[in-house]
């Protein structure tokens, strides 16, 4: 097909750079995700080691979660844990519900039927997340594993077990488990759904080659020696896993160690919780700068480069490439129609948001969810560039 010239000395420069920012898009989005799943295929499977039982306490951060505490206690009590010895210590970020009578409640109820060993302690103020783990972690022993785990997240049977299996490798320090969004909900759930199906297929391939990157809050583990200080103003979840491999030690990941929670159906309330999390997860993660170094940390510093800085840096790509775009639609048909499906994108994003009858388009939830996700991600980077620091946690729930 014959195509149109951008008139000018501009013009090459004009396609090399609509070439090349396309392919940094498209290398983020799954380039890198196919790439590392097939050179997974191709690596010999890690070392099996004999399951070894281990000490851990699972540490949950609460503030206002009367709502679930309790089926989340529940969901522990009933786990088939092996071999390893495990105790709950819940603390309290200044809960002004019924948090605390119902981890109580629970406590007793425990002690009378010989089940896992539960602790509270109640934080009077708000201090934030960062605060109410740090108590938490002055309690626990340097020998012991820490399980960290969201008070709203249900654990599938076996998953603190699986969780903490891996750790009989003496070269694992932290593990990740896997977060499952459960079926049903609205146009946010259906979204986030393939997104973390995708997401976990490559924290396996990950793990196969240089490590898993990082964990998820909902559910994952470190060794105790290895977690300092939990930041204020940082995503706790990263800056953990990112701990342990800075200090010399492999971030597993355990596909049986399965945790489900809910997405809001809120959108407001959805993207400001994706602001807060990506600015503090960017400030974490260059507070770990050194870690993308490939003299330092091997595979794993393209690994963490890819998912973690050039995936956000997308958001910033993306109206780069738009604006390259439309000034190229007159060389060709094949850039009119990489703007007409950009424009499509973005205008069924928005007709979703503002129309309900425009949610039953096939398409709304992934095109909702990259657009709303990434303009979350743009304006966290700027939030961080103009030093705003989010240290203050507020849980985002759905109404019952």
């Amino acid at each position: 097909m014959r195509q149109g010239r951008v008139a000018g000395p501009e013009g090459p420069r004009m396609t090399t750079l609509y070439w090349t920012l396309l392919s940094l898009i498209l290398f983020s989005l799954g380039g890198y995700g196919l790439l590392w799943m097939a050179l997974a295929r191709l690596a010999p499977p890690r070392a099996r080691h004999a399951e070894a039982p281990q000490r851990a306490t699972l540490l949950i951060a609460a503030r206002n979660e009367a709502a679930d505490i309790g089926a989340k206690l529940r969901s522990l009590q009933e786990q088939d844990l092996g071999p390893h010895e495990v105790e709950i210590l819940v603390v309290s970020d200044g809960s002004e519900d019924a948090t605390v009578d119902r981890v109580r409640d629970a406590a007793r109820a425990a002690d009378q039927t010989g089940g896992l060993r539960v602790t509270v302690i109640d934080r009077p103020g708000h201090d934030g997340k960062a605060a109410a783990l740090n108590a938490g972690l002055s309690r626990i022993a340097a020998n012991r594993v820490v399980i960290f785990s969201d008070a709203n997240s249900l654990l599938a049977p076996g998953a603190v077990r699986a969780l903490l299996r891996p750790f009989s490798d003496p070269q694992v320090g932290g593990v990740a488990g896997r977060l499952d969004i459960p079926r049903g909900g609205g146009l946010m759930a259906r979204a986030e759904r393939v997104f973390w199906r995708y997401d976990n297929a490559l924290k396996s391939a990950e793990d196969r080659l240089g490590g898993t990157v990082s964990s998820q809050g909902t559910l994952h583990a470190a060794r105790r020696e290895l977690v300092g200080e939990v930041p204020a103003d940082m995503a706790d979840d990263l800056v953990i896993s990112l701990g342990v491999v800075a200090r010399g030690r492999r971030l597993a990941f355990a596909p049986g160690a399965v945790a489900q929670e809910g997405v809001t159906g809120r959108t407001g309330a959805e993207f400001g919780r994706r602001v807060r999390s990506t600015e503090r997860g960017w400030r974490g993660l260059w507070h770990h700068a050194g870690l993308m170094n490939p003299l330092c940390t091997g595979l794993y510093a393209p690994q963490l480069f890819c998912h973690k800085a050039l995936r956000r840096l997308v958001a910033f790509l993306l109206p780069a490439f738009a604006a390259v775009n439309l000034a190229l639609a007159g060389a060709g048909a094949f850039y009119a129609l990489t703007l007409a499906g950009q424009a499509a994108v973005y205008g069924l994003a928005l007709a979703a948001l503002v129309l309900p009858p425009a949610r039953r388009v096939p398409g709304a939830a992934a095109a909702v969810l990259f657009t709303l996700g990434h303009a979350a991600m743009a304006w966290a980077i700027l939030r961080h560039a103009a030093g705003v620091r989010s240290t203050r946690w507020a849980p985002v729930r759905d109404a019952a």
